[in-house]
């Protein structure tokens, strides 16, 4: 198996596991909560700080991998959050979950960054969108198994311990082993230079500048001047500058802030659903239906948004995000406000008729993310695509992080959600009626609003994404890049 494949595939690895690793703390909720005597508000409390310190440290890992091998700063990452995953499953106290998940960000923000812009270097603009939805799919297998098996053995004793704390043990395991495979198996196809030698020698020579020597017929003897860390910095910051004041990647963010809340007050939704009157196998069952229609959804969205990109270079893929954005407003209501409730006599009996409505909602909401990494490969040069990846993260995941909290303190304060999910657990059914009620009402909200700006955000992208695209074909063949001269070509 050639290096291409090798590492495509222990990259979408890192990202099944990612996920997973993302999905077991909200599918145990229900479980925490009970153990910790915990709120809503309080379990997303412990979302919130794994995913702001993962926003704020995002763009440390587009610094480094545009610096350093890749592969070296995934294996790092998984082996950082498989450590305090563990952690997490040790936690006697709220304020002990709270600093392991902290942790656990840094880990998961050093991940994902370098993983997209590997991707992207694999793969030639027109099949970008299939390669982020391909692993957008797989990834999304990767939740729906981590989140069903975790839901499933949260009430059980597995070895003596609570289930929820067993599933984050048998994550840290899986996340210490994928640590090892990408790093005895994947490969950066860019060369990057080691911290001795880009500090105080000579920076490995690109495949750009051997390209241009190649043609010129002589060395570029700057190479081997050393490079100081002033000069690098500056470097940096300047590589920096020129992503952030990208008009298209400001819209992008943009639409990603608010469009990124919704996901994050999703995870709430196998607790909603185990309130409702489900049981935890059929709440367990009802998310896997869930994520696989956002997992065949992401790909779809990514296979849709290649094809109108071919129909109309500029504008197809604002068309495809958009069109998906604009059927989540409907379908959030009739999901959350539309459907039986607690009232009904039995929810075991409309468990189909939720698991259809679920699907088709995963199905048509998750078209954006293929599309918007596929046309943030296309606004940089290839050097600074892990620092557009990382900055996507930082500045989406610092926002989307309030969504997790904001479920739970709107549940309570606005809707009437009443006591701790260990005085729900055993509360009569009108009042975890009422509180369904309110969990439901409190998602919606969290869902409409944002979803409705992400709506009007994306507009912005048909008058700046198309001036933005020539400025990087321009840029990239100045520096003599293969892949987007063969993109200019295509265009």
């Amino acid at each position: 198996m050639g290096a291409r494949w090798r590492t495509t595939i222990l990259m979408n690895l890192a990202s099944v596991v990612e996920r997973a690793d993302e999905q077991v703390l909200p599918a145990v909720y229900f479980f925490v909560g009970k153990s910790l005597r915990a709120t809503p508000a309080q379990l997303g409390t412990l979302t919130f700080a794994r995913a702001l310190v993962q926003a704020i440290s995002s763009p440390l890992s587009g610094i480094l991998g545009d610096a350093y091998d890749r592969t070296h700063i995934v294996t790092f990452g998984c082996l950082l959050w498989g450590i305090m995953t563990t952690a997490i499953g040790f936690s006697q106290s709220l304020s002990q979950a709270m600093i392991s998940c902290a942790f656990n960000g840094l880990g998961l923000a050093l991940v994902i960054p370098c993983v997209q812009s590997l991707v992207a270097d694999y793969h030639p603009s027109e099949a970008r969108g299939q390669a982020f939805g391909l692993m957008g799919l797989t990834s999304s297998f990767g939740g729906l198994v981590g989140g069903f098996f975790a839901t499933n053995v949260g009430a059980s004793q597995p070895l003596g311990l609570e289930g929820w704390r067993f599933s984050f043990h048998l994550m840290a395991a899986i996340s210490l082993v994928t640590a090892a495979l990408i790093h005895y198996y994947a490969s950066d196809p860019r060369p990057r230079a080691s911290l001795a030698r880009l500090v105080s020698k000579a920076p490995p020579k690109s495949e750009d500048r051997l390209q241009r020597e190649a043609i010129l017929g002589h060395h570029d003897d700057t190479s081997r001047k050393p490079v100081k860390l002033d000069v690098k910095a500056a470097e940096v910051a300047r590589k920096i500058w020129d992503v952030l004041r990208i008009r298209t990647f400001q819209i992008i963010i943009l639409q990603g802030i608010v469009g990124s809340l919704p996901w994050q007050a999703m995870l709430f939704f196998t607790l909603w659903l185990q309130i409702l009157g489900f049981s935890s196998f059929t709440a367990s069952v009802l998310i896997a239906i869930f994520t696989l229609g956002c997992a065949i959804g992401g790909f779809a969205g990514g296979f849709f948004g290649d094809a109108a990109s071919r129909w109309a270079p500029n504008t197809g893929r604002i068309l495809v995000a958009q069109f998906s954005v604009l059927l989540s407003l409907p379908l959030s209501v009739l999901l959350l406000k539309g459907l039986p409730t607690r009232g009904a006599p039995s929810m075991e009996a409309h468990s189909k008729l939720y698991g259809f409505i679920i699907f088709f909602f995963g199905l048509m909401i998750s078209w954006c993310g293929s599309n918007n990494s596929a046309m943030f490969a296309d606004i940089v040069p290839e050097q600074s695509r892990s620092t557009v990846y990382a900055f996507d993260r930082s500045f989406e995941g610092g926002v989307a992080a309030l969504a997790s909290p904001l479920v739970g303190l709107v549940a309570e304060k606005c809707f009437g959600f009443k006591g701790s999910l260990a005085e729900t657990a055993e509360a009569s059914s009108a009042e975890a009626m009422q509180n369904a009620d309110a969990l439901a009402s409190s998602l919606l909200a969290c869902l409409i609003v944002p979803w409705f700006l992400c709506l009007l955000f994306y507009t912005g992208l048909f008058w700046h994404f198309p001036r933005d695209k020539r400025d990087a074909l321009r840029r990239s063949m100045q520096h003599g890049s293969i892949d987007n001269l063969s993109l200019a070509t295509a265009l």
